[in-house]
């Protein structure tokens, strides 16, 4: 299992590697310095966890706000950094690198760029829609399909039995989707309001003055 899963996210991350328009990422200092800063602000709020049994912990993930800012693809490039650099503080096993950067970068991200996507087309363009459904609402269902993919992770490697996951894991979860949720949303409506250039999915002439 942990070898398929490393397997597949390094798959992943070379799709994207290939795919990436690394010229726009090259000759844009912006999107440069939001990808290395974001990742690094991510990476200072991951190491503040809480740990609970073997190989779980709880923490904030801003990888709803990390994907708005960058779109898919970036976000996943900036997630391997922020797993890579967590590896470091928590010691996690080089086994659960795939599964961790999986459960916590990938599947977030695509939860929150499918809502992004489906928004956009079925909605009217609006900032209320934009951050209250693609950051409040996304961040709270990205958090926990991360947490339900990690305990599914521990439970099928037999980490943890599902009486310990669901006792030490899954009954926070609930607890966690508002926090999260609400960083998000407070994250995003700033820089809707002071830095739209920040946001590669946020358009003024869309959202606000679309005549």
């Amino acid at each position: 299992m942990a070898l398929f899963l490393n397997i597949l996210a390094l798959c992943i991350l070379i799709t994207t590697w290939v795919n990436d328009n690394w010229r726009m990422l090259r000759d844009s200092s912006l999107l440069q310095h939001l990808l290395f800063g974001s990742a690094a602000i991510i990476t200072f709020i991951w190491v503040f966890s809480a740990k609970l049994e073997q190989g779980l912990d709880i923490h904030f993930l801003l990888i709803t706000t990390l994907t708005l800012m960058l779109g898919f693809r970036y976000a996943l490039l900036a997630g391997v950094l922020i797993v890579a650099i967590n590896s470091l503080f928590n010691a996690y096993s080089p086994t659960a690198m795939g599964a961790l950067y999986l459960s916590h970068i990938v599947l977030p991200a695509a939860v929150t760029y499918v809502a992004y996507a489906v928004l956009y087309h079925r909605l009217p363009r609006h900032p209320f829609i934009y951050i209250f459904l693609n950051a409040f609402v996304a961040a709270a269902f990205a958090i926990a399909a991360a947490h339900l993919a990690h305990a599914g992770w521990a439970l099928a490697t037999d980490t943890l039995s599902a009486k310990q996951i669901w006792e030490n894991y899954l009954v926070i979860t609930p607890l966690v989707m508002f926090p999260e949720a609400l960083l998000n949303g407070m994250a995003v409506t700033l820089m809707v309001v002071y830095r739209p250039n920040w946001l590669i999915t946020f358009n003024d002439k869309e959202y606000i003055d679309p005549n």
